[in-house]
């Protein structure tokens, strides 16, 4: 990431936010469902590295 690039230091601090507020929901409630919040990320992650539709299957039916 070039966080000089204002798209990308903003795409970093979205991602921080998701993971502190799974973190905080988490140390609010173990059991939590951050499911959503995760998926967000995981989404965010598939486009910051250009995954196409079969890579994100791969991933994903590997991370099963």
């Amino acid at each position: 990431m070039d966080m000089s690039a204002a798209s990308e230091r903003a795409e970093h601090d979205a991602l921080v936010r998701l993971v502190e507020r799974i973190l905080s929901a988490k140390r609010a409630a173990p059991d939590a469902d951050t499911t959503a919040l995760e998926r967000e990320i995981d989404e965010r992650v598939y486009r910051l590295y250009g995954l196409t539709a079969d890579e994100i299957k791969l991933v994903e039916e590997s991370a099963r």
